[in-house]
């Protein structure tokens, strides 16, 4: 399976891992959106350098993923960040970008056999939460396909673990539990008997039944109405909160 046309071009930045690269796992670190280049993981989240100096400079990150993993940082799919098409080509859905890491993963392998028997993990967060999920069924599909037929041109991906932070796995779902979790969860925003709980609940059965639809005609025009409206009413009010006051932890940090 190679989906990829021989005018595109995925960006990757790969590190490899401070510590025993050779026996360290292999990290795919994706960003969400869609559109959000990966670019934003490598220098402001997990990678080897932090920006500093308002950007006139670099600083070493300790933390960095790439102290016990080899990560690539990979721009996809096409058309985001660094990465492009000189035919024009372009990607709609997460299957079919799904289809283009895979044919990415098995040219790097191919690239660099000595990551190929390494346990390999995709990390993502925000979209990457629909993003991964679909790539590591590809992986998966394709890894037993080759069990029963062999094929030279491909390396087994030896598939380890699928990590999401913060992923937008089921909007559906998602978006119906923010007031059960924001009115009452173990940190609430609002005590259960606050207006604003009432409201975000009255607005929850129209945020489902957009998205609903969104899923039942896979219209472009259906979904933007969908992610509009349960972004700006239930979405909305709590992103006027700040950080810390959703933590209820901060109020004593003197922040």
């Amino acid at each position: 399976m190679n989906s990829l046309t021989q005018s595109t071009y995925l960006s990757q930045r790969f590190f490899e891992a401070r510590n025993s690269p050779s026996t360290a796992p292999l990290v795919l670190w994706l960003n969400g959106g869609p559109g959000c280049s990966s670019s934003t993981g490598l220098l402001f989240e997990l990678g080897p350098c932090n920006i500093a100096n308002q950007g006139r400079n670099t600083t070493f990150n300790p933390y960095s993923w790439n102290t016990h993993a080899n990560v690539i940082f990979l721009d996809q799919p096409v058309n985001v960040g660094y990465s492009y098409a000189d035919d024009g080509t372009t990607v709609s859905t997460s299957p079919v970008a799904g289809k283009d890491v895979y044919a990415f993963l098995e040219m790097f392998l191919h690239r660099f056999p000595n990551y190929a028997k390494a346990p390999f993990h995709i990390a993502a967060e925000s979209y990457g939460g629909t993003y991964a999920p679909n790539i590591a069924s590809i992986i998966f599909k394709q890894n037993k396909e080759l069990v029963t037929t062999r094929n030279p041109n491909l390396i087994r991906i030896n598939l380890a673990s699928v990590m999401l932070a913060n992923g937008l796995t089921d909007p559906y779902i998602q978006a119906g539990s923010v007031p059960d979790y924001v009115c009452d969860g173990p940190y609430p925003v609002y005590p259960p008997d606050h207006p604003q709980c009432a409201s975000l609940r009255t607005k929850v059965s129209t945020c489902q039944r957009l998205i609903k639809t969104c899923y039942n005609t896979n219209s472009r025009f259906v979904c933007l109405s969908a992610t509009v409206y349960c972004n700006t009413q239930i979405m909305g009010p709590l992103m006027r909160k700040t950080v810390c006051f959703i933590i209820n932890s901060c109020i004593h940090a003197n922040l």
